[in-house]
C-alpha cells in the first residue's frame, strides 16, 4: 500500500503558492533589517525559514469535494554551506495535481537581489528500495546559484482530489522556522475535526474566523526548532510538533456523503476495495492450495504451509497505480506471476486460507513508523500497510509474508505492538492490537572457549540466534554472495580489535526458520591480552553491546529499540600452565524497568568462566525515561572495563 509522501508535506517538502510569492517578494526585499536579526538569532544555523505557510482551501466542483493546498517557503542561507539546499522536490501522486509551481533564488548582488528563477524540473517516479513501480511522483530540480545570503523561494498549489487523503501539517522541518502558519479554510457544508500531536499550547496560536458560508481554522508558531536527526530515532512524527485534519463528512444537493468521522467510515472506505476482489475460488488457486495441504496434520497446519508458500514463492514488489495502491489483484494472478506487494499477498494469502476450507481475513495496519491510532487518527495516515489474519480459539496469528525469514507464529518487528483494522465483511470489523514479542523470544547468545598464548589468542565460539535476532541474521546472510558473506561474518564476529582474524565458519538452521540459527567459528587475535612484568590482564568481556550508550539529557526524539531481546555471552578461558588467577572482577548486577544485566565470574580447576546476560525490555525510551537508561548504561559500561589478572607462580 502507498505511503503518501504528501502526508509529509510539512517536513522536508514546504511548498508555496504564487499568490503569496508576488504579495511578498516586495516586502521582503526592502526588509534588510529583518535578515540581519535572523542571521544573530540563528547564528549556529546553516539556514532558516523565514516563513512557511500552508493555506488549504475545500471546494466544491462538479460536486466533488476538492481540497487545494496553497503552499509557501522562504529560506534564507546563513553561510557558504549551501550544496545540501540546492537540490529539493515536490512531490504528488496520481490522486493529486501540481499547479502554479514557481521556483526561483535570490541571489544578493549589492543592496538588492538577483532573481534566477528555475526553468527545468525533471518529472520523476519515487522509486524506493526494491520497487518495482511506485505512484509517488516528484518533480525535481536545482535551485540556482546559491551562496551566504542567498533566498530560495518556492511556491506552488496541491490539488487533491479524494478529501480521504487530507492531511497532516508538521511545524518543524529540517531548518529552524521564524513563523510558521497553516490555515484550513472550510464551507459550511463541510464538517471536519483537528488533533494537535506534541504541541505546546503556549507556544501555538490558535484563531478561527467566519467569513460569509466559509470558516477558517489557523494555527500558527513562531521560532520553530528544527527536527533534530538524533541516532535511533524513530519517525518524526513521534516527536514533532504537527496537526492533522480529517473531513467527517459534507453535504452536496442535500445529500450527507461520509469521510472520515470515526473508524466506521474508514473500514467502510477501505472495504470497498476489497469486497469485489476474489469473490470466487479460482480453481487454478484450489489446485495450488490442495497440493500445499496434502498430508498436513491439523488446520494450524495448513494455514502455516499456505503462509510458508506465499513467504517462499511470492516476491514482494511494490507496484502501484492510482487505486492500485489499494485495491489488491486477484489471488490467481499473484499465484500466477509470483510477485506482489503487501496487499497482493495479503489477499492471496486469505483466499488460500479460504480455499482450504478455513476463514481468514484481510488486516490494514500501520507499521511502527506511524505513531497514530485509529481512535485519534482513523485515516489512511494511520495505515501503510496490509497482512493476513488467521484465529482458531481465540488467537490472532498475523501473518505477514513480506516478512520472508519470520516463523508462522512470529508477526514482523515492524508491527508489533500495533493496532490492526481486522476486516470481517460489510460493516464487520475488528481493532485488535498485535502483541508485542516477549524478551525471552529473542536472544542472541554467543558461546567462547579461549586458550591465551603470551598476548595471541586463539579461540572457537557459537552464535545462537533466536526469534527477531535470527530472522534478520539469516535474511543478511542468504542474501549476500560469499565475498560480502565473509565480511559480513568478520564484522559481526569481531572481537577485541581490528587484529581479530576469522578462520572458519559454519552453519546450522540457516535455512529452517523454525529453529535457532547456529554460527559455528574459530578465530584468532592478537595483542588482546596485556602483559606487564609476570602478570597478565585479560577483557573477558569481549561483545560490550551498549557500551557508553548515553542518551543526551537534551535530546527531544526517544530512543527505538527494533524488539526486546536477551544477549547472552559465555566465555571460558584456560588458565595458562604456570600461571594462577590473582584477580577476579567482582559480580555486577542491574535490574531495571527499561532493561538491565548480570556479570558474573568464576574459577574451576584450569578454567575461569564469565557469564554476561543482558536484557533490553522495552520498544522505546522516551525523554522521560532517559536519565533511568543512563544509569543503567554508566553501570553496564563500568562493569565492561573489569579485567582478570593472571600471574605466574
Amino acid at each position: 500500500m502507498i505511503v503518501h509522501k504528501r502526508f509529509y508535506s510539512g517536513l522536508l517538502k514546504p511548498v508555496i503558492s504564487s499568490f503569496f510569492l508576488f504579495l511578498l517578494l516586495p516586502s521582503f526585499a526592502q526588509k534588510d533589517d529583518v535578515y540581519a536579526d535572523l542571521r544573530k538569532k540563528y547564528s549556529s544555523e546553516n539556514a532558516v525559514f523565514v516563513s512557511r505557510k500552508v493555506n488549504v482551501e475545500m471546494k466544491f466542483e462538479k460536486g466533488q469535494l476538492i481540497v487545494y493546498s496553497n503552499n509557501y517557503e522562504e529560506l534564507l542561507l546563513l553561510t557558504d554551506k549551501t550544496a545540501g539546499y540546492s537540490e529539493r522536490n515536490v512531490y504528488w501522486s496520481s490522486f493529486s495535481e501540481i499547479q502554479d509551481l514557481d521556483v526561483r533564488s535570490m541571489i544578493p548582488d549589492g543592496s538588492k537581489f538577483k532573481t534566477m528563477k528555475v526553468k527545468d524540473f525533471a518529472k520523476t517516479n519515487e522509486i524506493s528500495e526494491g520497487t518495482f513501480y511506485d505512484d509517488e511522483r516528484s518533480y525535481k530540480f536545482i535551485l540556482p546559484g546559491l551562496v551566504n545570503g542567498s533566498r530560495s523561494i518556492i511556491s506552488y498549489t496541491e490539488k487533491l482530489k479524494d478529501p480521504h487523503l487530507f492531511g497532516s501539517f508538521y511545524f518543524s522541518s529540517f531548518a529552524p522556522t521564524e513563523d510558521v502558519e497553516y490555515s484550513v479554510t472550510f464551507p459550511s457544508t463541510v464538517k471536519i475535526h483537528y488533533k494537535l500531536f506534541h504541541v505546546n499550547d503556549s507556544a501555538l496560536q490558535f484563531t478561527s474566523k467566519e467569513n460569509g458560508k466559509n470558516t477558517t481554522y489557523t494555527w500558527k508558531m513562531h521560532s520553530v526548532k528544527k527536527i533534530k536527526e538524533d541516532e535511533g530515532a524513530p519517525n518524526f512524527s513521534y516527536y514533532t510538533p504537527g496537526v492533522v485534519v480529517l473531513i467527517d463528512q459534507y453535504t452536496e444537493d442535500g445529500q450527507i456523503v461520509k469521510v472520515l468521522g470515526d473508524t466506521n467510515d474508514l473500514y467502510k472506505w477501505y472495504y470497498g476495495f476489497v469486497k469485489d476482489v476474489n469473490t470466487d475460488v479460482s480453481p487454478e488457486v484450489k489446485a495450488v492450495v490442495d497440493s500445499v495441504i496434502n498430508g498436513a496434520a491439523d488446520d494450524l497446519d495448513k494455514v502455516r504451509r499456505i503462509f510458508y508458500w506465499v513467504q517462499n514463492q511470492v516476491t514482494y514488489i511494490a507496484y502501484e497505480d492510482s487505486l492500485g495502491g489499494f485495491i489488491p489483484r486477484e489471488a490467481s494472478l499473484v499465484c500466477s506471476r509470483r510477485f506482489g506487494d503487501c496487499k497482493d499477498m495479503a489477499s492471496t494469502l486469505t483466499e488460500m486460507i479460504r480455499a482450504a476450507g478455513l476463514q481468514a481475513w484481510q488486516v490494514w495496519i500501520g507499521t511502527r513508523d506511524i505513531p497514530y491510532t485509529f481512535e485519534d487518527v482513523p485515516a489512511p495516515l494511520s495505515t501503510n500497510h496490509m497482512i493476513c489474519c488467521y484465529i482458531q480459539n481465540g488467537k490472532y496469528y498475523f501473518l505477514d509474508a513480506t516478512g520472508k525469514n519470520s516463523p508462522f507464529d512470529f508477526p514482523t518487528s515492524m508491527i508489533q505492538g500495533k493496532q490492526a483494522l481486522v476486516g470481517m465483511g460489510k460493516d464487520k470489523y475488528q481493532i485488535v492490537r498485535v502483541p508485542v514479542m516477549d524478551t525471552d523470544k529473542n536472544i542472541y547468545s554467543d558461546s567462547l572457549h579461549l586458550e591465551l598464548d603470551k598476548t595471541l589468542i586463539h579461540g572457537e565460539g557459537k552464535v545462537t540466534a533466536r526469534g527477531y535476532n535470527k530472522i534478520i541474521l539469516a535474511w543478511r546472510l542468504l542474501n549476500l554472495d560469499k565475498t560480502e558473506e565473509r565480511k559480513f561474518l568478520k564484522g559481526l564476529l569481531e572481537k577485541g580489535s581490528n587484529k581479530f582474524k576469522l578462520d572458519s565458519t559454519s552453519y546450522e538452521n540457516l535455512r529452517d526458520r523454525d529453529k535457532d540459527l547456529g554460527i559455528n567459528y574459530t578465530f584468532s587475535l592478537e595483542d588482546y591480552a596485556r602483559q606487564n612484568g609476570n602478570e597478565v590482564y585479560v577483557n573477558m568481556q569481549f561483545e560490550k553491546i551498549h557500551m557508553n550508550d548515553l542518551l543526551d539529557a537534551d535530546r527531544v526524539a526517544p530512543r527505538e529499540n527494533e524488539f526486546k531481546t536477551i544477549d547472552k555471552s559465555t566465555c571460558t578461558l584456560d588458565i595458562p600452565k604456570g600461571y594462577k588467577v590473582t584477580y577476579l572482577p567482582d559480580n555486577a548486577t542491574y535490574a531495571g524497568p527499561l532493561g538491565g544485566f548480570k556479570i558474573s565470574y568464576s574459577v574451576k580447576d584450569t578454567i575461569v568462566t564469565s557469564h554476561c546476560y543482558l536484557y533490553i525490555n522495552t520498544l522505546m525510551v522516551n525523554p522521560p525515561d532517559f536519565a533511568e537508561w543512563n544509569k543503567m548504561i554508566h553501570a553496564l559500561s563500568h562493569a565492561y572495563n573489569e579485567t582478570i589478572t593472571l600471574a605466574k607462580q
